[in-house]
């Protein structure tokens, strides 16, 4: 079986190329803010563009944002090819990006949705044993959509300027390598802790939260820390000393 291939199903993502409405002020919508931003950011600076041009050794035409998928940016290259990023805006560190949510349910695999219901949501008792198999179904599900031909074929990082807004540096990576690695360090079964089922040492999911405020706080939804070890699998593209 491929690497990048899930196992798990899940509903269908609304195919909808709308932009996307900000939520309600918050720590977490102001990451999903920055990171809004910073996709912008990547289409319009010339700097970064060229700094992705050496990269790829290519030519860009130009750049689409597109939303409610896995991959934010598709970038069209002058010879007619076109490749796609998903990009995580922010430092190391902390207790990670969200990568995901959806309905319980829509894992379709009733030990993992048992383990979710008691753990996250406080909806029962059981806690069944979940082997490292799931969990890497979980990650590339998560991660990487359902639909192969969507899914991104590199995750940039990128860090801005907390005034302008400018993106100040930038590396990438291969999906292929990052998945591996993130697969690589899976535990052999999933760990209940308090209120989350941890996946590895950086990949967990928990209750999203958010009250009154979100429209769905009963969804799960997936972290990814994004350490220093994870930075390592990662090309610098692109790094200027002062934001312009």
């Amino acid at each position: 079986m491929d690497l990048l291939t899930p196992i798990l199903s899940s509903s269908p993502l609304p195919n909808s190329t709308d932009v996307l409405p900000l939520p309600v002020s918050s720590k977490n919508s102001q990451v999903a803010k920055n990171g809004f931003r910073a996709e912008g950011e990547i289409c319009k600076q010339e700097d970064v563009k060229q700094s992705l041009e050496v990269y790829f050794n290519l030519p860009i035409r130009g750049f689409k944002r597109i939303h409610r998928k896995k991959y934010d940016i598709i970038i069209e290259f002058e010879d007619g090819t076109e490749t796609t990023i998903q990009n995580k805006d922010g430092g190391v560190g902390g207790r990670g990006y969200s990568v995901d949510r959806r309905k319980v349910d829509a894992y379709k695999d009733e030990p993992l949705t048992t383990l979710l219901k008691t753990l996250c949501l406080k909806q029962g008792t059981e806690k069944p044993i979940i082997s490292d198999n799931i969990s890497k179904n979980v990650i590339n599900m998560c991660m990487l959509g359902v639909n192969e031909a969507e899914y991104p074929k590199y995750f940039t990082h990128t860090k801005s300027d907390k005034n302008t807004g400018k993106i100040i540096a930038m590396s990438i990576c291969p999906t292929e390598t990052l998945v591996a690695f993130l697969h690589s360090e899976v535990y052999p079964v999933m760990k209940p802790k308090l209120t989350c089922v941890h996946l590895s040492p950086r990949i967990y999911l928990q209750r999203k939260g958010g009250g009154k405020k979100d429209h769905a706080p009963n969804d799960i939804q997936m972290k990814f820390r994004f350490t220093e070890s994870v930075e390592q699998l990662f090309t610098p593209t692109f790094t200027q000393t002062t934001s312009q």
